[in-house]
């Protein structure tokens, strides 16, 4: 399977959308490619230190919050074009400045990907 390009993958971000929260952070992510499956999120790292996916929740735009580290083969987390996701991390606050972010996860359709995330916190 051909994998998908980093500049491409980075479209998926929602420009702007990183923020910090009361406990942790946020961001979205915006399916702008193709229909995909999420079958695993395997982990997040935030300015090149590992997070505990543990840490991290999918808010789908049209459903309840999930546990990362719920979304399985068997409990996919369906990303159909256009849905938006919000993925927020608990115990990780941010400060203020440029972050870089990747974000791994595996998709049915593709296998796994590493969708690479920069942005500024205000």
């Amino acid at each position: 399977m051909p994998a998908i390009p980093p500049f491409v993958l980075k479209k998926l971000y929602v420009k702007g959308s990183l923020r910090t929260e009361d406990d942790g952070f946020a961001l979205a992510l915006k399916n702008v490619i193709a229909p995909g499956t999420i079958g695993a999120f395997t982990g997040l790292d935030l300015d090149g230190q590992t997070i505990d996916a543990t840490q991290v929740t999918l808010i789908p735009q049209n459903g309840k919050p999930r546990p990362a580290s719920e979304v399985s083969a068997q409990g996919p987390l369906q990303f159909p074009v256009n849905a938006e996701v919000t993925l927020r991390v608990a115990g990780q606050p941010l400060e203020p400045g440029p972050h870089e972010i990747l974000i791994h996860v595996v998709v049915q359709e593709v296998g796994p990907l590493d969708i690479p995330v920069a942005d500024v916190v205000g």
